[in-house]
């Protein structure tokens, strides 16, 4: 890109002054410098790049020298620039002008022009050359996985030059023209400048927004991204600078995100979601849950005939018919806002407004024990198993804690209302029944169930006696 610009303005120069025949002579070491020298010093530059794309060398043994290329092709390019435009300003002093009728510049038009056109090429490859590393970033990140990881830079340095070089390049050019000359020289070099430097604030403008807005734009996308509850969204950092530092920290964000999503989830299939979560959002208890007391609705399961069914079939067997049964039974709880605290071989144990808090829980705890009848009656069990469960319900304060120690803990529901619940799931046997309810929970659950009262009965472990109800199916 510097040759084709250096071209044009070769050009306009030859055009401007009518000396066609210094344009060959120009382009020639203009050709030699930003051509030959370019490319011999690109292909130094990008050889590990290249060593690396072939297999030949690792990331991290390239990473320092992939994050200076901006900076390394910006002095490649003072190094060789600087030098042909002092060759090309000082030959007409030197009496070399290859016939042409040439203006000699004054020393001070001379060194404006010298220091603005050289640091115009150093920042215009300087920005190029990062625009190009953010692709090729995205390529070794989507095709390779890899990332930058190493931050030298400072994206305030680059802005400030940036905007140095765009406020004051035209104002030393005109400043130079006005202290160097008049009348009609005057106005033709001014305007060749003013000219020249409306086209280079464009173009500088343009690469400077693709080298430093698209890390920025893509930050952004990022972030919403997230926002929207997407977790597997990563960046590809692409700049040795604050940016890039804050996209490298974005993915580290992201991925602590997701570790955490993911120990939630996986806590939540073997404890609860609720307690994972209470776990994970106060880690200083050291993953224990706050002491919670409510009343809470406590239901027992228990399948009829099961230590039979455990003789007669296999244990893998067994082991597929429980399966299936939680399969079946635990989403009809969840449905209805109801927890499963344990699971002990066929029995399982199962709240209603603790941990999850839950207004009618009563009423959510007969209706999931309906449900459950009905889903266990409507699955097709293997070796032509019919299960039928029997549950007992009751509802009373309890208090939520974590026992344990240090190295095992658990969540679980302590209080009376615990024992008379596991207690009146017994009772089944004794009544012929399917799902026992005490009075307590039928008077919190309100009308709309088909209860039938069975009367006081003496609960083992608990003084007095408890007046138990039969839940029967919807008319």
């Amino acid at each position: 890109m510097p040759f084709a610009i250096d071209l044009a303005s070769s050009t306009v120069y030859a055009f401007i002054n009518s000396q066609p025949g210094i344009l060959l002579p120009m382009v020639a070491v203009s050709a030699a410098f930003l051509v030959a020298g370019v490319a011999s010093g690109a292909w130094l530059l990008f050889r590990p790049v290249r060593r690396f794309m072939a297999g030949n060398r690792s990331f991290s043994s390239i990473e320092p020298g992939l994050a200076r290329l901006p900076r390394s092709s910006a002095a490649l390019m003072a190094a060789l620039y600087g030098p042909m435009l002092a060759l090309r300003l000082l030959s007409p002093r030197l009496g070399v002008t290859f016939g042409a009728n040439v203006e000699i510049n004054t020393w001070i038009d001379t060194a404006a022009t010298f220091f603005v056109l050289t640091a115009f090429n150093v920042v215009l490859t300087y920005f190029v050359v990062s625009a190009y590393l953010d692709s090729l970033c995205r390529y070794f990140f989507r095709t390779r996985g890899v990332n930058l990881s190493t931050f030298p830079g400072a994206f305030r340095y680059k802005i400030g030059v940036a905007i140095l070089f765009v406020s004051f390049a035209a104002m030393i050019l005109l400043a130079g023209d006005i202290a160097s000359y008049s009348g009609d020289r005057l106005v033709r070099e001014a305007t060749m400048d003013v000219t020249a430097s409306v086209a280079g604030v464009a173009i500088i403008y343009y690469w400077i927004a693709q080298a430093l807005t698209a890390p920025i734009t893509r930050l952004d996308y990022g972030m919403r991204h997230v926002a929207e509850g997407d977790l597997a969204v990563r960046l590809p950092v692409t700049s040795d600078d604050e940016v890039g530092r804050a996209t490298s920290g974005f993915n580290q964000m992201v991925e602590g995100l997701a570790e955490r999503r993911y120990l939630r989830d996986t806590f939540g299939k073997y404890v609860n979601e609720s307690v994972a979560a209470a776990i994970l959002a106060d880690q200083e208890r050291g993953g224990r849950v706050a002491d919670t007391l409510a009343e809470a609705t406590l239901m027992f399961t228990d399948i009829e005939g099961f230590t039979a069914l455990s003789e007669r079939l296999a244990p893998p067997e067994v082991a597929h018919i429980l399966n299936l049964y939680y399969a079946t039974v635990v989403p009809v709880i969840h449905r209805h806002r109801g927890v499963v605290n344990s699971c002990i071989g066929d029995g399982l144990f199962a709240s209603f407004n603790l941990p999850l808090p839950e207004k009618d829980h009563a009423a959510a705890a007969l209706q999931a024990s309906l449900e459950i009848q009905r889903a266990l009656a409507a699955t097709a069990f293997p070796a032509g198993v019919a299960v039928r469960t029997r549950i007992g319900i009751n509802t009373g304060p309890v208090v939520g804690v974590t026992i344990g120690t240090a190295d095992w803990l658990s969540y679980t529901l302590l209080g009376d209302a615990v024992n008379v619940a596991s207690r009146v799931e017994q009772l089944n046997k004794q009544f012929g029944s399917s799902i026992l309810a005490t009075e307590s929970t039928v008077c919190a659950a309100g009308s709309g169930f088909r209860c039938t009262r069975l009367g006081p009965t003496d609960v083992r472990g608990h003084q007095g006696n408890v007046v138990v109800y039969r839940l029967d199916p919807p008319a």
